[in-house]
């Protein structure tokens, strides 16, 4: 019998924390041992204060590769926004490479800084749901 856990998995992009320059986020294998692919997934965007750089940024890149070396595209539904200050944004992306990852870019200021939160949650829309 499935679980609703089979098809869902939630995963921490980029950590709650402050940056001060553009940052890259971990790369998130969307291929687990014992799974197949998360093909689509909900990315959840917090930002905080914004510091007094000129423009911030928020994409989803993929990749076939872990350290990003090469075929780095932007996954589709994860193009970058210009974010504001206290707000949340959301973006369903649907992947085709095996890793992704968010970037946040930072552009000027004197003093720039950002509070960020991106997380996500994985699943599979190939599988169809339990049915209880």
């Amino acid at each position: 019998m499935k679980t609703l856990n089979q098809n869902i998995h939630p995963a921490t992009l980029l950590p709650i924390g402050v940056i001060t320059e553009t940052t890259q986020g971990s790369a998130v294998d969307s291929y687990l041992s014992d799974r197949p692919a998360y093909d689509s997934g909900l990315i959840d965007i917090a930002i905080g204060n914004l510091g007094d750089q000129t423009s911030t940024k928020v994409k989803i890149e993929e990749s076939d590769a872990s350290d990003f070396s090469s075929g780095v595209t932007v996954a589709k539904g994860g193009e970058e926004v210009t974010v504001a200050a206290d707000t949340g944004y959301k973006m369903q992306i649907e992947r085709k490479k095996r890793y992704f990852r968010a970037v946040v870019t930072i552009t000027a200021g004197s003093t720039p800084s950002a509070e960020v939160y991106i997380g996500a949650l994985l699943w599979d829309a190939q599988r169809p749901f339990p049915i209880t």
